[in-house]
């Protein structure tokens, strides 16, 4: 049965790789492929997954390296052996935040696309100008960016105050959110918002890859925008106002598409370039995709009073719960799958990279390999921490704490 039953994709985009894996109905992983940015697609020029302009603040990715890795993941996942044909569902999570600003040809190209050729040949601009592409401005803000401070500024203001703002939207300003980043955006980038048909958050647009037409906004991502009225269920319309300028509410709301309240119903079935290309059945069900941190929450089932820490690239502490009480200290969103359930987060920028960059630094200074664990687990497990009494006051090995913050915290 297992060589013949069904099969279900998930993919996670983060900062730095795309993670494809293939389970069984018990869940039990039979396939999995990657890829990762800095390491298979350098030709970007990108340094752990992204570009930087400095002098802004800015830090974005580009569009065009995550539509190739989505080919180089489906292809290895082909070659690794799997029959797409056993695939019944799939779904996916996208890192928060990132803000994907679709063309007025994108519903078009995404539906006649030539199962002969990539999605990246095909969706991407032409270099000369003799192709427009999918996308009205290529890349996609991330999650670090820091370029928005007077944008929410205007934010925080609008309602009142952040706590007004976080107890409509889940969150006072943030830099990353995607009202702040739009008004940037509008603002810096005219010509290329009015060409905007539709925009997208990082997981809506990779489910859009494979519906073939634009996805919508998932319902708990969606809470990371600071646009949406999280008790009403809408866009509220003073920040969607605020955030797009002349071009007006009505502009900006179809731009963003409407939201569907069921988090876990099928959008439809897969577009027809995976199931020519790649052999996925015709039947193949497209669940919503949602946001990283919505996904994680998912992951283990959390009873009331549990709490997860994931350490990723950002380091996050999760909690779920049923009563509504945001704060402009965290950042509360709808539960991804279950109307009237909530969750809530604390995030660090300074997580996952400020533990590679110590590390590569005590490798720098050891005989260690590049980019090696070896030598910062040692060093920590050689410290006492602090939790933990040192008998011998004389005792060099003196209990430690380290806080790095090597990027603005959040």
């Amino acid at each position: 049965m297992a060589d013949a039953g069904p099969l279900y994709m998930g993919f996670d985009l983060s900062t730095q790789q795309l993670k494809g894996i293939v389970v069984q109905s018990d869940l039990k992983l039979v396939y999995e492929a990657k890829v990762d940015f800095d390491a298979d697609l350098s030709e970007y020029g990108i340094e752990k997954g992204v570009l930087t302009n400095p002098s802004e603040g800015e830090i974005f990715a580009p569009v065009a390296m995550w539509l190739e890795a989505v080919d180089l993941v489906l292809q290895r996942l082909k070659e690794s052996g799997l029959d797409f044909s056993r695939v019944k569902g799939i779904s996916g999570a996208g890192m928060q935040h990132g803000t994907v600003f679709w063309s007025k040809d994108a519903e078009a190209l995404l539906e006649g696309l030539n199962p002969k050729k990539t999605m990246v040949e095909q969706l991407e601009a032409g270099s000369k100008g003799e192709r427009r592409g999918a996308f009205s401005h290529p890349h996609s803000p991330n999650w670090q960016d820091a370029s928005t401070q007077k944008e929410c500024d205007l934010f925080d203001a609008e309602l009142g105050s952040p706590e007004i703002l976080a107890e409509v939207t889940g969150s006072k300003a943030h830099h990353r959110f995607s009202g702040p980043q739009i008004l940037r955006f509008h603002t810096k980038y005219p010509s290329h918002y009015a060409e905007t048909s539709r925009i997208s958050l990082v997981s809506s647009f990779l489910a859009s890859l494979f519906l073939g037409r634009i996805a919508p906004i998932d319902m708990a991502d969606v809470c990371g925008m600071n646009l949406w009225d999280i008790r009403a269920g809408t866009w509220k319309s003073e920040l969607l106002r605020l955030a797009a300028g002349k071009a007006g509410i009505e502009d900006l709301e179809a731009k963003l598409g409407h939201v569907p309240k069921d988090g876990g119903a099928s959008y439809r079935s897969i577009s027809s370039y995976h199931v020519q290309r790649y052999g996925f059945p015709a039947d193949c069900s497209v669940i919503p995709f949602t946001g990283d941190n919505p996904a994680t929450i998912l992951a283990l089932p959390l009873r009331a009073s549990d709490a997860m820490v994931s350490l990723g690239t950002s380091t996050t502490f999760l909690m779920s719960t049923s009563q509504y009480r945001p704060d402009p200290a965290y950042h509360f969103m709808n539960h991804p799958t279950t109307p009237g359930l909530y969750m809530f987060m604390l995030c660090y920028k300074n997580g996952g990279l400020a533990r590679e960059q110590v590390r590569d630094e005590l490798s720098a200074s050891s005989s260690a390999s590049d980019n090696s664990w070896d030598t910062f687990n040692k060093t920590a497990l050689s410290t006492p921490p602090l939790a933990q009494s040192n008998s011998d006051a004389h005792d060099d090995k003196k209990m430690k704490l380290g806080l790095f913050f090597p990027k603005p915290e959040i």
